[in-house]
């Protein structure tokens, strides 16, 4: 649906974005739910009236939670789930002249590797109208990014020498999302939905190794500066807001729109902040029509899901944002649980798959990245918390 969740109010739509959509659940249901996703990238670039192209495909956990009911009015959960992720590698070729040595080649190569997860732990209480729930997170990982810089001169009067700059950055730290969700019968048949969360600043213990290398062919390493060893700091995180709307026909159909808000200008990193980060907004909308899970057809049992996303990416090029658009669409079977001739939970298998673009190829110098997205999710809905009888 567009990666939208936050005004969503219905039993089957828990999100960790939202922990007050933890009150959905059924208080005798308990719900387990883990997502995977692969993502293949095309990036572009025009250069000198020519047009470059790489492509990249990586896979990874989309996240692990669970979700239970404490009371009539508490609920809580918990998982993991991914914060960031970084990866890439890119490489350009620059010419140089020199009066001494000739003509020069500076072959530059820029890598990065890492990311940040998070564990978290929610709580949620309130009534079947009105919701406020919490989430507290432990973030942490690590980062590298790396820097290379080859020179051969066209004479071979020099050997080659090579200029690394490694970095690696450790931290870890705690944070909170705050929620609330509203719901709002209008009639037997419709309902509103509304949800907004907001986290706070917060800052992560960081520490930093920074060593410089330099080395040629004929004689290894001739120079290591450690010009930063183990130092210690902190990562600075923007505040973030999510608001979202949805309107239900019960049991049939649901459309939901949301607004997101983060302004990564303040980001700060051990005290420094990168002129390339900007405020990112993303406006998102969906539709779901709803299947029947007891109906004799399987086509009429399942779910189907569309959805875009328009916006600005955190990320600026000459001072200029990015653009990042996308379409998705995907469907979810049901699967009964019986046990004794009752039914006592359910499952979903969720497949989803997003088409998007981040960049522009008409700007000068600017990437072009269109990628495709793949997500498989399950969900599993089962009653715990029934009291056997017999005779």
């Amino acid at each position: 649906m567009g990666g939208l969740s936050v005004g969503l109010v219905s039993p089957l739509d828990l999100t960790v974005q939202n922990p007050a959509s933890f009150m959905n659940l059924d208080s005798l249901m308990v719900n387990f739910e883990v997502t995977l996703q692969g993502i293949h990238s095309r990036l572009q670039q025009t250069i000198n009236g020519e047009t470059a192209s790489a492509n990249t495909s990586r896979a990874s956990l989309g996240q692990i939670s669970f979700a239970f009911p404490i009371t009539n009015w508490l609920r809580s959960g918990f998982g993991l789930t991914p914060g960031t992720n970084m990866s890439y590698r890119v490489s350009r070729q620059v010419e140089v002249e020199d009066t001494l040595v000739g003509r020069g080649i500076f072959n530059q190569l820029y890598e990065g590797d890492g990311g940040l997860n998070q564990i978290f732990f929610g709580i949620a209480l309130g009534t079947d109208r009105i919701a406020v729930g919490a989430n507290l997170s432990y973030q942490f990982g690590s980062f590298d990014r790396n820097a290379y810089m080859f020179f051969t001169d066209t004479f071979s009067l020099l050997p080659t020498t090579t200029t690394e700059r490694l970095s690696e950055v450790n931290a870890s730290g705690f944070f909170l999302d705050f929620g609330l969700q509203y719901r709002q019968p209008l009639s037997d048949r419709y309902q509103l939905g509304f949800g907004f969360t907001f986290r706070p600043r917060y800052s992560l213990n960081a520490d930093r190794s920074l060593v410089l290398l330099s080395t040629n062919r004929q004689f290894g390493i001739i120079d290591t500066i450690p010009t930063e060893a183990l130092a210690d700091g902190t990562l600075q995180m923007p505040e973030m807001l999510r608001a979202g709307l949805s309107l239900e026909r019960l049991g049939r159909w649901v459309v939901a729109a949301e607004y997101s808000f983060v302004d990564f200008s303040n980001y700060r990193e051990f005290g420094h902040r990168d002129p390339n980060l900007s405020a990112s907004q993303m406006f998102r909308m969906g539709m779901e029509f709803k299947g029947r899970r007891f109906d004799n057809s399987f086509m009429n049992r399942l779910s189907y899901r569309f959805g875009f996303h328009h916006g600005t990416s955190y990320v600026a090029f000459h001072e200029q944002q990015l653009i990042q658009q996308g379409i998705s669409f995907g469907f979810g079977i049901p699967i009964v649980a019986r046990r004794g001739g009752f039914t006592t939970g359910f499952a979903k298998l969720d497949f989803a798959v997003e088409f998007g673009r981040k960049g522009n190829l008409n700007t000068p110098g600017q990437i072009q990245e269109n990628y495709g997205r793949i997500v498989i999710g399950i969900s599993a809905f089962d009653r715990w918390f029934m009291r056997g009888r017999f005779d």
